[in-house]
């Protein structure tokens, strides 16, 4: 007997996988940081852009619409460039000072064993001092008349010395505190490098390489991205700092220690320019994201 022919064979259809999926989670946890980006970062910002081309005024605004006027007036303002001068100082001497300083801290830790937890908790100890007092904390302590630190000098036979009121020494002295305060970049690398494999070190050393070769062929490259990350927020942090000239020195002695940012509040809050003050942050706002752009392409050629 001839097999009982068998119908037609049901077609598979191959189950089409979509193009994108859209994760509901991820959108719900980062919608409010999204909105508070908006409405404390971007608003101010194009509210900023906004008030730079009026001469604005508070009681009726926008004012009077100038377009460039603003712009031009700091152009021709010796206050802005002196302040632009200082800004740059501060950035360099930021950078000497204290840039370098917790990856060189986080190192060390990696590599001691003993203790490792208290110290890095001694390290952590000065981020918990509100930065008001301690700002206030290190005037007093440069206070040329009855400083501890002019006292302390003065029996190793040194100083007096001015710090503050030296513009000499005025911005070395406003950044010397950001020494002892790098206790959270300091934990960001540590953790960094936690997540080097140990065997990547291990096996280094038994092919003979010293601790400064291990440094640079396993270590560094491990925490290039994190550096490259620190070093944007590290940008922005320098030129929108304010807090400790304005307590220090309130942009002295003879406006040696006036920024960009202090030029800011001085023109709105003082003298009421607020389409200057406008312009003025546009135009560190420019500043800021040239400088992030160069150390992003700088970063992703290597």
């Amino acid at each position: 007997m001839k097999a009982a022919t068998q119908g037609p064979k049901p077609q598979l259809h191959a189950r089409v996988k979509p193009r994108f999926k859209i994760s509901w989670t991820a959108i719900t946890f980062l919608t409010p940081a999204i909105l508070c980006f908006v409405l404390f970062k971007y608003y101010p910002l194009i509210q900023a852009v906004y008030m730079s081309f009026f001469d604005y005024k508070v009681i009726n605004p926008p004012g009077k619409f100038v377009w460039l006027d603003n712009y031009k007036y700091l152009i021709d303002s010796s206050e802005f460039w002196n302040a632009f001068r200082n800004t740059f100082a501060f950035f360099f001497i930021y950078f000497i000072l204290t840039f370098w300083v917790p990856i060189v801290q986080a190192v060390l830790l990696n590599e001691i064993k003993f203790a490792s937890k208290t110290l890095r908790s001694l390290y952590l100890l000065p981020t918990a001092v509100p930065a008001v007092a301690g700002y206030l904390l290190w005037k007093w302590l440069y206070n040329p008349d009855y400083g501890l630190l002019n006292y302390l000098l003065h029996f190793i036979g040194l100083g007096p010395y001015g710090w503050l009121n030296d513009p000499a020494m005025a911005k070395w002295s406003i950044v010397l505190p950001g020494v002892f305060a790098t206790g959270m970049g300091m934990l960001i690398y540590y953790s960094a490098l936690q997540g080097i494999p140990s065997e990547n070190i291990e096996a280094a050393k038994i092919d003979g390489a010293g601790p400064w070769r291990r440094m640079r062929s396993i270590v560094f490259p491990s925490l290039k991205f994190v550096i490259g990350i620190q070093f944007i927020s590290f940008i922005c942090g320098v030129f929108l700092t304010f807090d400790p000239m304005y307590i220090m020195t309130g942009g002295g002695p003879a406006s040696s220690t006036r920024t960009l940012s202090m030029l800011v509040f001085n023109s709105s809050f003082k003298e009421f320019r607020f389409g200057v003050a406008g312009s003025i942050s546009f135009v560190m706002f420019v500043i800021i994201a040239f400088i992030t752009y160069l150390q992003i392409k700088l970063t992703n050629k290597d």
